[in-house]
C-alpha cells in the first residue's frame, strides 16, 4: 500500500532559511506543554530523547534501517468532546507521534511534515516518520487517528474498529479516519513543534501514498491552511466509487465460473507488454504509450492457445479463449444496466492478481474461489453492509450496482476527498503534488487524471490550476511504487514541492528511476500532465536525459464521467 519509495533520496534537500519572526520560550522534551486542539481534551503528553537510535527496516514500508537517530519523540494522546454522533461506545483515544530533530544537534531545517497512512491505518510511526526526522531535518508527526489495527498491527483489517459492539458503525472513527485525524496532526504537530524549539516551522509539508495520498487531497480541501505543499500519491480521493469497482474483477469470475490462479493472470499482462512495449519507441519491460495499446492490443487475437510455464511451481497452462475474455471485461470495468461505463477498470499493463485474487478451495485441491482485495472486502461488509458474514461468492453485476448505489449514498460526502473547487488552498497559497503510477494495480490511474480535470473545470483554465496543482502520471509504475513491476517511479517528488513552495519553482517535470529490485534498470522524466516522456532517438534509453516532455499522440481512455 504506502511505500517509502523515494522518500531516503531527500537527502538534496537543503535546511530552509528562518526569517525574522516572534519567538517564544523553548521546552525541554521532557516537559513539553499540552497544546490546544478546539473540540478535543489533551490527555498526556510525553517526550523522550533518543540518541543514536535505529529503526530497523520493514518492507515495504521501510526498505532499509535508519539509524543514528537523534531526536526528541513525542507522544500525545487526545480524545475527541464529540456531541455530534449517536455512538453509544465511549470516545475515542487517538495518539499522535511527533518526532523532533534534537536542539542540542542543530539538526532542525526549520519545517515540519505531516506523514500519511496506509490501506486502513492513518498513520505508520515511527516508520514513516523515522526517514523525515533522522536525517532530514523535518519535524516529522503521524497519527493513529485512534484505530485499532488487526492483530500483529495488520493495517489490512479493520474489524477491531469499524462496528460498535452492537453492530451499528462507529461515526467517531471513521470521521478520524476519513478527515478529523490529519487536522488534528497539523494543529498538534505545529503546536509541539514551536514549544520543543520556541519557535513556529517555516513551512509545513504533507506527503503520503494510496490513504495517505487520500489525507493530503483531505487537507487541501476541508483544511486549505494547514500546509503549505502537499505531495499525494496514488490517492484514494473517489473512495466510495474506485472502493466498489475493485470488486468488479470478482464479478467477473463469478459471472463467468471461473477462477483463474495469478500464473494465468500474469500470463495475461505478458502478453499486453509484450505486444505493446515497443509501442513507445523503446523496448524496456514497460507499456510506456497506453493509448496507443488500448487502440492495438486484442487479447482475443494473441491469448487463446499461448502456452505458459508457471514459474512457481514448472506447470505448463494453455490460456484459453474464456480468459481472454474476461481480462477484455476486467479492462472495460464495471456497467450500468444501460451499459455506460459505472467506473473504471484496470489499465493495460497493471497487475490483474490482487483485484482478481484467488485461492485454492483447500490445500489438496484444484479447485479455486475468489479472494476479494481486503480494503474492498472490508469497506462492503463493515459499512456498506454492515454485514461482516457478506459473501461475495454470488456477487453477480446486478448486485454490484446496488453496492455502488448504497456507498456513494451513504458515505460520499464522509469520505471522498474529491471536491473539485481547490479556491480557498490556492488563495492560501498552498501547492498541490498528485503523482500516479499508469500501472497502478490497487487504485486506478484514471481516477487522479479525472479529479485533474474536474478541478480545471471549477477553476476555469490549465493556467490557473497550473499554479496550484499539478500532476505527474508514471507510465508501468505500480501501486506507490512497490516495485511489482518495473517502471519508474518518482525519486523526489517532495524536493519538487519543496522548491515550488520556498523557490516559486514550479515542477515540470520529476526524475524518477526504478527500484533497486527492477529486471530492467532505468532512469526516466515524469512530465507534468498532459505532457508525457517520449525517447529522442538518439541518446541512450536507460536514461532520463535521453526523454524529452511532448504532448501525447494517443490519449488512454479516461475521459467519461460517471454520474
Amino acid at each position: 500500500m504506502f511505500s517509502l519509495f523515494g522518500l531516503l533520496g531527500l537527502t538534496a534537500i537543503t535546511t530552509a532559511t528562518p526569517t525574522a519572526q516572534s519567538h517564544s520560550p523553548s521546552h525541554d522534551c521532557t516537559s513539553l506543554p499540552h497544546p490546544h486542539l478546539p473540540g478535543a481534551e489533551i490527555l498526556s503528553v510525553t517526550g523522550t530523547e533518543l540518541i543514536n537510535f535505529t529503526v530497523p527496516a520493514v518492507p515495504p514500508l521501510l526498505n532499509e534501517n535508519i539509524t543514528d537517530i537523534n531526536v526528541c519523540a513525542v507522544t500525545v494522546t487526545l480524545t475527541h468532546i464529540d456531541t455530534t454522533h449517536t455512538d453509544t461506545q465511549p470516545n475515542d483515544t487517538v495518539t499522535i507521534q511527533i518526532w523532533l530533530p534534537l536542539k542540542s544537534h542543530s539538526q532542525w531545517s526549520s519545517r515540519f511534515i505531516g506523514v500519511g497512512g496506509s490501506a486502513w491505518a492513518a498513520g505508520i510511526p515511527p516508520l514513516t516518520i523515522a526517514p523525515y526526522a533522522a536525517h532530514r531535518g523535518f519535524a516529522a508527526a503521524a497519527t493513529d487517528a485512534g484505530l485499532t489495527p488487526g492483530p500483529d498491527g495488520d493495517i489490512l483489517d479493520p474489524s477491531p474498529w469499524a462496528l460498535n459492539s452492537e453492530g451499528s458503525i462507529n461515526e467517531v472513527l471513521l470521521e478520524n479516519f476519513a478527515s478529523r485525524s490529519v487536522h488534528d496532526l497539523a494543529v498538534v504537530g505545529k503546536a509541539v513543534t514551536e514549544a520543543y524549539y520556541g519557535r513556529p516551522a517555516e513551512y509545513a509539508y504533507w506527503e503520503g501514498c494510496s490513504t495517505g495520498g487520500r489525507q493530503g487531497l483531505v487537507t487541501a480541501q476541508r483544511y486549505p491552511g494547514d500546509f503549505d505543499g502537499i505531495v499525494a500519491g496514488a490517492p484514494a480521493g473517489y473512495w466510495t466509487w474506485y472502493v466498489m469497482a475493485e470488486l468488479w474483477p470478482q464479478v467477473v469470475m463469478n459471472e463467468e465460473g471461473y477462477y483463474p490462479n495469478k500464473c494465468e493472470w500474469d500470463a495475461v499482462r505478458g502478453d499486453v507488454v509484450e505486444v505493446c512495449d515497443g509501442l513507445d519507441g523503446v523496448v524496456d519491460g514497460v507499456v510506456g504509450d497506453l493509448g496507443a495499446c488500448e487502440k492495438v492490443y486484442r487479447p482475443e487475437r494473441t491469448l487463446p492457445g499461448k502456452r505458459v510455464v508457471c514459474e512457481e511451481d514448472g506447470t505448463e497452462v494453455v490460456l484459453s479463449e474464456r480468459l481472454a475474455r474476461m481480462a477484455e471485461s476486467i479492462w472495460k470495468g464495471p456497467k450500468t444496466e444501460s451499459g455506460s461505463p459505472l467506473w473504471y477498470g484496470l489499465t493495460l499493463g497493471a497487475p490483474l492478481d490482487s483485484l482478481a485474487g484467488t485461492v485454492a478451495v483447500n490445500e489438496s485441491s484444484t479447485d479455486r474461489i475468489g479472494a476479494p482485495f481486503p480494503v474492498a472486502r472490508d469497506w462492503t461488509r463493515f459499512w456498506v453492509t454492515q454485514n461482516p458474514s457478506f459473501d461475495f461468492s454470488t456477487l453477480d453485476s446486478a448486485g454490484l450496482r446496488d453496492l455502488f448505489a448504497q456507498s456513494v449514498a451513504k458515505f460520499e460526502a464522509v469520505i471522498d476527498s474529491s471536491e473539485p473547487d481547490l479556491s480557498r488552498f490556492h488563495q492560501a497559497g498552498g501547492k498541490l503534488l498528485v503523482w500516479h503510477g499508469e500501472a497502478d494495480h490497487i487504485i486506478f490511474p484514471q481516477d487522479s487524471i479525472r479529479y485533474h480535470q474536474e478541478v480545471q473545470k471549477a477553476a476555469g483554465s490549465k493556467k490557473s490550476v497550473d499554479e496550484f496543482f499539478r500532476l505527474f502520471v508514471a507510465p508501468g509504475v505500480d501501486h506507490c511504487a512497490l516495485g511489482s513491476i518495473d517502471g519508474a517511479g518518482p525519486t523526489d517528488a517532495l524536493a519538487a514541492v519543496i522548491d515550488w513552495v520556498e523557490k516559486d519553482k514550479a515542477p515540470r517535470e520529476l526524475p524518477a528511476a526504478t527500484l533497486a529490485t527492477a529486471k530492467n534498470q532505468f532512469t526516466r522524466k515524469l512530465c507534468a500532465y498532459p505532457l508525457v516522456a517520449r525517447y529522442d532517438g538518439k541518446g541512450d534509453p536507460a536514461k532520463a536525459e535521453s526523454y524529452n516532455c511532448v504532448a501525447q499522440s494517443t490519449c488512454a481512455q479516461v475521459e467519461w464521467a460517471a454520474e
